[in-house]
């Protein structure tokens, strides 16, 4: 068997920002019951940053933002591309602890304007993150809270991780892709490939 991802096709820039240690803003895209909002609450409770929600918000979670006192900007609105990319370039972290995703798109997002994305150790995020981002069990709080700490924390390994970030963007170019495509059918079929490059 041989995994090849499907192109990202991420159109958006690196962008660089000075890290804000003192009240980082941290990045949440999407609100569905798999996007884990809830135990994120309990995880930044007591940690000084923004969380920045992108998304309809049921009032359970609003009651738990308000419950752990958790600073928070909620945007319901349908945003675009580009408004989407501003918010990610306006944040320093990029969270993702779900519980389950078919790939994880704002990992790729995040890495490739350059933030620290904290995602979870299930499903297809560690394989989508590879050594670019900070893993975490997103069904332990104590575990959550100490990757959005390490995040806030350890300068040197955040820098470490958004510049593994941008190498690993370009594992879902749509050059690369193709290429691994090719490289694969030819080894499949190489009667119909003899001859070419």
């Amino acid at each position: 068997i041989e995994v090849i991802f499907f192109s990202s096709n991420c159109k958006f820039s690196k962008c660089e920002k000075p890290f804000c240690k003192d009240d980082p803003s941290i990045l949440q895209i999407g609100t569905a019951p798999n996007k884990n909002i809830s135990t994120l609450c309990e995880a930044l409770k007591g940690i000084a940053c923004k969380l920045v929600i992108i998304g309809r918000v049921s009032s359970d979670i609003r009651e738990k933002l308000r419950r752990n006192s958790i600073d928070h900007e909620i945007c319901e609105d349908r945003l675009t591309d580009e408004q989407i990319e501003q918010r990610y370039r306006e944040s320093d972290i990029v969270s993702l602890p779900s519980t389950l995703e078919g790939f994880g798109m704002p990992i790729i997002e995040g890495n490739s304007v350059g933030r620290v994305v904290v995602t979870s150790n299930v499903t297809s995020m560690p394989e989508v993150a590879g050594d670019s981002a900070i893993l975490v069990d997103p069904y332990c709080v104590k575990s959550m809270r100490a990757g959005f700490l390490l995040a806030i924390d350890d300068d040197q390994g955040r820098q470490r991780l958004i510049e593994n970030g941008f190498k690993n963007v370009m594992r879902f170019d749509t050059q690369v892709i193709a290429e691994e495509h090719y490289q694969l059918y030819k080894k499949l079929f190489p009667n119909l490939f003899r001859g070419r490059k």
